[in-house]
């Protein structure tokens, strides 16, 4: 490992994502760039949204934003709700109230249905704003709450806000690649990922599924907007009518895109979703196995690719993940925003999402615990793990 501001690089990082990425994608990255109109890459970018489809597992259109998943947040809002639309935002956590804060200042009229950050929102909590609002345009929802480490039932949720005749704009950027994703049969309007999570890609990009509803939603804004960089419909008219770009292509994040994808689709969304499922239950026995308590309010709402401890009062989490990190070489996650001090989150997803990594990162969990005098078994939460992997394929 080289040295870097006096620092080593991280032998595996384990937070919440972007992390490790495989060798193909590194390979396929660092390609020669190319000019973006030759025949050659207009053919990979075409074939590059053909395999996101496959991943959203959508028959609908998909626009690939040249920024990270924010700039698709964005887009979609801008694109879509004009000043005084009422949007029915449910808020979940950090990132449910990032995107209710967006669509307030876009001029929404926002209607907040929140719960505790350990938990999620109840689909007939919904179906009851949406009866005592008349008039709502508009859903956002945040599939999986990274920060939280819960998964709200966007397969009951956006059903019901087409029920309703409303707009869903979900974030699936912490999920989609690791846990069940279905835009078509969900009834997904705007379904926005990025490839830095679950897929195990390299950030800066957007994804963006978008429904011929979400289409003629944006069509019969006032005004549509265009020429902008966070216009959707400069893509549609362009892209997707055109097969021109609206602006120049980040070439080689395009490359690792396309190799992630494809490595996906390779090994089968189903078994990738299957593998998170696992590595979370072995990652979340170790670490109760440890004596620690996890911060979603039960299991059935936890999500796969992250385990987010809570901890104690007075407990020096800063200490173990520098231990971890700087000693140890495994980089993990601690709390973002009101939970800073409070979480270490232990990530397992894409490269990560394997009995190895996950024996590793909890063996140096333990270690560290150790390092800082917090009483500990050693190999209890590595053994707990492991023992839940008899089936491992």
């Amino acid at each position: 490992m080289g040295a870097v501001s006096g620092l080593t690089w991280p032998y595996l990082t384990m937070a919440s994502g972007p992390g490790d990425v495989t060798d193909r994608t590194l390979r396929d990255q660092v390609r020669q760039v190319t000019y973006h109109y030759d025949p050659k890459f207009i053919e990979l970018f075409s074939r590059t949204t053909d395999l996101a489809k496959t991943v959203f597992r959508t028959d609908n259109d998909v626009v690939i934003m040249q920024g990270e998943v924010v700039l698709g947040m964005e887009a979609a809002v801008a694109s879509l709700i004009s000043p005084g639309d009422r949007v029915l935002a449910l808020v979940s956590g950090i990132y449910g109230r990032s995107f209710q804060a967006l669509c307030e200042r876009f001029g929404a009229e926002v209607i907040p249905l929140e719960v505790p950050p350990n938990e999620v929102v109840d689909p007939d909590t919904v179906r009851a704003a949406f009866r005592r609002h008349p008039n709502v345009r508009f859903l956002t929802v945040v599939h999986s709450e990274m920060p939280s480490g819960t998964l709200n039932s966007v397969e009951h949720i956006c059903p019901i806000s087409r029920e309703f005749g409303a707009i869903s704009i979900v974030d699936a950027s912490a999920g989609l690649g690791g846990e069940p994703f279905r835009t078509d049969d969900w009834a997904v309007d705007v379904a926005i990922a990025g490839p830095q999570k679950c897929l195990g890609g390299v950030p800066g990009l957007a994804l963006l599924a978008v429904s011929p509803a979400a289409w003629d939603a944006m069509d019969r804004r006032t005004p549509p907007l265009r020429d902008s960089y966070l216009s959707i419909l400069d893509w549609r008219e362009s892209w997707i009518r055109k097969r021109r770009f609206p602006y120049t292509i980040s070439i080689s994040l395009i490359y690792a895109l396309e190799s992630v994808l494809s490595q996906a689709i390779e090994a089968g969304l189903d078994r990738c979703v299957a593998r998170h499922a696992a590595i979370g239950r072995a990652c979340r026995a170790g670490v109760r196995a440890l004596g620690f308590t996890l911060w979603p309010a039960r299991d059935e709402i936890m999500a796969s690719a992250v385990t987010v401890i809570r901890t104690p009062e007075g407990f020096p989490e800063a200490e173990v993940r520098r231990e971890m990190r700087e000693r140890y070489g495994v980089m993990v996650a601690g709390g973002l925003g009101e939970f800073a001090g409070k979480q270490i989150r232990l990530g397992h997803m894409a490269v990560g999402a394997h009995p190895t990594h996950l024996a590793a990162q909890l063996a140096v969990f333990e270690r560290s615990l150790a390092n800082v005098r917090i009483p500990v078994a050693p190999g209890a939460g590595v053994g707990a793990a492991m023992a839940t992997l008899g089936d491992w394929e």
